[in-house]
């Protein structure tokens, strides 16, 4: 769930090692159009072992078939970002398609499968803050 005018904060977990990643986009379409996107060289993402995102996992648990850990990726969306999304009466329209594309320090390139978000709109339109 997005809702416009918000600050969250968006999680994946990858079956890749921290240091197995050399480049990493995020990208938020809606409607066929890309709003923003984010990326692991503009500093807006955080990579870590997703050990610390699962305190009750195992190690075997995070671990995918080659053994390798997997990293937790973070975002964090700002309140201009979460705007730029519409919100119309058709439901259908309301939908956000997130993808996550890596680089591997190998020269592997992975891109996850699209994900769907519902976009819920505010009823106080904007910025709030300034």
């Amino acid at each position: 769930m997005i809702t416009r005018g918000t600050t969250p904060y968006h999680t994946f977990v990858l079956p890749l090692s921290v240091d197995s990643i050399s480049e990493l986009y995020i990208t938020y379409l809606q409607n066929e159009e890309v709003l923003f996107e984010k990326s692991l060289s503009s500093g807006d993402i955080i990579i870590e072992d997703a050990t610390s995102q699962f305190e009750n996992a195992s190690m075997e648990d995070l671990q995918n078939e080659e053994g390798t850990l997997e990293s937790a990726i973070k975002v964090h969306l700002t309140q201009e970002d979460t705007l730029k999304f519409k919100f119309y009466p058709a439901a259908e329209k309301n939908i956000a398609v997130i993808q996550i594309r890596v680089l591997t320090s190998d020269g592997e390139a992975y891109a996850s499968n699209p994900i769907q978000e519902r976009i819920f709109g505010v009823l106080k339109d904007g910025i709030i803050g300034e």
